[in-house]
């Protein structure tokens, strides 16, 4: 029956239902508890719930109070009864003991008698195994001595018996082996001998007479005698060895009218002739039954092929030149696709897991042919990088360089040139090689100008060259989904989705060499044009006390700028496209009117000093000596301010003439407010 307490008043810091669990632990209640409450609330808790136990333990002797007086009136006497039970029950306790010892005297002689029984049962079945054994060594022997007289009918008929009849007798010997004579022993062993000897001869004297019924019959028998292993190795040894020797050899492939490709065709014609009926018979459906099948293919026509390519064509897997590697390697990949079409899908994985096959792919030294190929097609690509671009317009690209890099690329996965098991290693040169075109690219754009003694001449052929790396980064960039199509028919990955992602990294380098040949156009202009126009500093001297007249035309090294854009933007506009000139002059503009700003403010501040001299040194003259000289029409600090805006209201067209807007350029609304602001009170008469 469940305890239930009573109930708690509200409020404690406990569950009641916490002191009638079966891991009850005043440690672990502590523990649980300290957090809740302090140990004083916790001790008047405890206390408050002392009191309802106590109230609920006195009503509950009160409600039973009967059946507690009642209960020891019930034990008086008690004790009596029990006395009288003893004698009985230890009477009843003898009984049962000596049924117990009779019942377990009767199991051990039953027992005995079993066993006894047993040990007869099994010399029996021995003496009759031992009877078995020595009939069949009889009837074996027996069919044996006549099975050389018979038809080829009868033998494979006798044959088969003989197999049952050894079978037999294998079985009884292995079950009385204890009581065979050593003559016996012997006696089985020539027997056996005999048998496997009779059913080989039959076997290679129906393969030769072309008796299918008969040769099929004749290596069930051998199935049947668990042969299978021994029956290949022998066929391999005394059918496909002798025909292979006449031919894997190498005078034979100095001979070969098509080289090695014709020792292939030679090999695989035996399967189509003098092999035929043994792979026929071998993969016969009445075999499907055999728990291990032949696999004659593989362990005896394979095996001994990849053997004797080994040892007698070892020149085959020579590296030293890759056209005749490439050529040998390829021939043989070939044969063995050809070969995998004469097994079954059980065969071919067999076939792929034999010692042989691993073997003779490792013959194959593709990490030496690759370097081979490494250095032919990276060295001379790399020979091809000159220091300065070189013009070529051959196959859509400008640069002989971008096109050596394309042609290499595709060297790479070429016929003659690319092996399927090296795919991973050819992807890898070819955005090894992808990444150098961009570095020598890059190198390029970032170079000083030839003419850096000369910084007031434009090195029109490093623009040049520039812009022709940007369009043939640009061809080649859309050249590369191509390239990528390609490569995915040639390389056998689950996840082609790899080689999208790695190909990314080498579009993002050559896409980052088209800032370079920005930055590299943008520099090469600038540094010609911060000369000029630093030019401004010298329109003070043009106006002081020269008496010119009011400019209204902008000055030389405006005009300079203005053509030497113009003439760019002309030639460049053949082959860039538009936003990217755009981006360059948006760049060079956004950089040269910081310094243009600089220097017309330098002038302006310069002016206005002279001003502010003059006029204290005028104001301490007209002190001593009054007069009255006004002078009319602009000063010649008057004239530097307007001059100045006329060049930067220039300077805007031209850019606003170069598609740009002005006053989107950094710093140009600065200057245009500054110069106007400089003009705001002049008076021209």
């Amino acid at each position: 029956m469940e305890f239930t307490l009573p109930p708690a008043p509200r409020g404690l810091c406990f569950d009641r239902n916490d002191f009638v669990k079966t891991n009850f632990s005043v440690d672990s209640f502590l523990a649980e508890h300290q957090n809740v409450a302090s140990l004083e609330a916790m001790r008047d808790d405890l206390g408050v719930y002392l009191k309802v136990l106590r109230l609920a333990m006195i009503e509950l002797i009160n409600k039973d109070y009967a059946n507690f007086v009642n209960l020891c009136a019930t034990l008086i006497g008690f004790d009596k009864a029990i006395v009288k039970i003893q004698v009985p029950l230890g009477q009843l306790n003898d009984e049962v003991l000596n049924v117990k010892h009779c019942l377990e005297d009767s199991m051990k002689e039953l027992s005995m008698w079993l066993n006894q029984r047993h040990s007869l049962q099994k010399k029996k079945q021995l003496l009759k195994h031992y009877s078995q054994t020595i009939n069949c060594l009889k009837t074996l022997t027996s069919v044996l001595k006549n099975i050389s007289d018979k038809k080829n009918y009868e033998r494979v008929a006798l044959a088969d018996r003989a197999a049952m009849q050894y079978n037999q007798l294998k079985f009884s010997i292995a079950k009385c082996e204890s009581l065979i004579k050593p003559e016996h022993k012997l006696q089985f062993g020539e027997v056996e001998e005999q048998l496997i000897q009779t059913l080989n001869d039959l076997l290679f004297q129906f393969w030769n007479d072309g008796d299918e019924e008969n040769l099929l019959k004749t290596i069930i028998t051998l199935a049947s005698l668990d042969r299978v292993s021994e029956t290949e190795s022998l066929i391999r040894k005394q059918a496909v060895a002798p025909l292979l020797q006449e031919i894997i050899n190498e005078p034979g492939l100095q001979k070969s009218r098509n080289g090695l490709q014709g020792i292939y065709e030679r090999i695989l014609s035996l399967l189509d002739t003098k092999l035929k009926l043994l792979l026929i018979v071998t993969q016969h459906s009445k075999l499907i039954f055999l728990v291990k099948k032949y696999r004659f293919l593989v362990n005896s026509f394979w095996c001994e092929v990849e053997s004797r390519l080994e040892v007698n064509l070892a020149s085959i897997f020579a590296p030293g030149n890759p056209q005749i590697f490439y050529r040998r390697y390829s021939e043989s990949t070939q044969f063995i696709k050809k070969l995998e079409q004469y097994c079954t899908a059980e065969d071919i994985k067999l076939l792929h897991e034999t010692s042989e096959y691993k073997s003779f792919q490792r013959r194959w030294n593709l990490p030496v042919y690759f370097q081979i190929r490494f250095q032919e097609i990276a060295g001379s690509y790399e020979a091809a990088l000159q220091k300065s671009p070189t013009a070529d317009n051959e196959n859509d690209f400008v640069l002989r360089e971008t096109q050596k890099c394309w042609s290499a690329v595709q060297e790479c996965w070429s016929d003659g040139v690319f092996i399927e098991a090296l795919g991973h290693k050819f992807w890898k040169l070819t955005l090894q090689m992808l990444s150098r075109y961009a570095i020598w690219a890059n190198a390029y754009c970032t170079q000083k100008s030839s003419h850096k003694l000369d910084i007031t001449i434009v090195d029109k052929t490093l623009i040049d060259n520039s812009i022709s790396i940007y369009v043939d980064v640009k061809t080649l960039l859309q050249k590369l989904p191509q390239l990528l199509d390609h490569v995915k028919t040639k390389i056998n990955i689950e996840n082609q989705n790899l080689l999208i992602q790695s190909l990314k990294y080498s579009e993002q380098a050559l896409e980052g060499t088209k800032e370079k040949v920005r930055e590299c156009i943008v520099n090469e202009l600038y540094n010609n044009f911060n000369v000029q126009l630093k030019q401004v500093s010298d329109i003070p001297r043009l106006y002081r006390k020269t008496n010119r007249s009011v400019p209204t035309k902008p000055c030389t090294y405006i005009d300079v700028i203005s053509n030497a854009l113009k003439e760019f933007n002309q030639e460049a506009s053949k082959r860039l496209d538009n936003a990217f000139i755009r981006g360059i002059f948006e760049v060079l503009f956004n950089t040269m009117t910081v310094s243009y700003y600089k220097y017309v403010e330098d002038v302006l501040t310069s002016v206005q000093k002279t001003e502010d001299s003059l006029r204290r040194l005028k104001q301490i003259r007209e002190m001593r000596s009054p007069q009255n000289n006004d002078n009319a029409g602009a000063t010649d600090g008057d004239k530097i301010r307007l001059q100045l805006n006329v060049d930067v209201i220039s300077y805007g067209n031209l850019a606003n003439t170069l598609s740009l807007d002005a006053n989107s350029v950094n710093k140009f609304s600065e200057l245009s407010s500054m110069v106007t602001e400089a003009v705001k009170n002049i008076d021209i008469k």
